[in-house]
């Protein structure tokens, strides 16, 4: 259980944003803006990961959420609206540079998972988890079928770690096999489907 706990902080979606930078910077996409990558990489981890986490630490320190595990719904709507925000601040950051269109897509991907999540909490516990892993393999999956091969290996690993946050968050009790599965399945669908309205 232990062991599970801490695969589940490491997989946490919360990092994905910033993940995602760090595999557009190792792929070469950013080559053409020399220089940019250490602030590239370092607006993505201030806007999407350390404000909101800080955030967060924060509400429960004021008791305004129970806990950092967020278990119950209303300790997840805070957060998952904070976060909403936090992506939001980051395709405005982003939007004007020209390497950057796939990451903004991932983003403007995760932005309206957020929403999705925050909806279907009043109703259903889904998972958080594999609902952001599903949107990242998902927009990967995009990249790699554009021709862009060079992401082919970040999609496999992604459905890797898909899967092994996905039998931590079981080895925890924390979410039923229909919550990951459609989790999962949602978030690679909000790609798909936001991907044909958009190109």
């Amino acid at each position: 259980m232990k062991t599970a706990k801490i695969i589940s902080a490491i997989l946490h979606p919360i990092f994905l944003p910033t993940l995602m930078m760090l595999v557009m910077i190792s792929s070469g996409i950013t080559k053409f803006t020399p220089g940019n990558d250490l602030s590239f990489f370092i607006s993505a981890l201030t806007a999407t990961c350390l404000f909101p986490g800080l955030v967060v630490v924060m509400m429960k320190k004021w008791k305004i959420i129970n806990s950092l595990e967020m278990e119950n719904r209303d300790d997840r709507l805070g957060p998952i609206f904070l976060m909403t925000l936090s992506l939001y601040g980051a395709i405005r950051m982003f939007h004007n540079i020209p390497v950057m269109v796939m990451y903004n897509f991932y983003l403007s991907s995760a932005l309206v998972i957020s929403v999705l999540a925050f909806v279907v909490t009043f109703f259903w516990k889904i998972s958080l988890h594999t609902l952001g892993w599903g949107g990242f393999a998902g927009s990967l999956f995009i990249m790699t079928t554009l021709s862009m091969q060079v992401f082919l290996p970040y999609l496999l690993a992604s459905i890797i770690l898909s899967g092994v946050a996905a039998s931590a968050r079981m080895k925890e009790e924390s979410h039923s096999n229909a919550q990951l599965i459609s989790g999962f399945a949602a978030g690679f669908a909000v790609v798909i489907v936001l991907y044909f309205i958009l190109f």
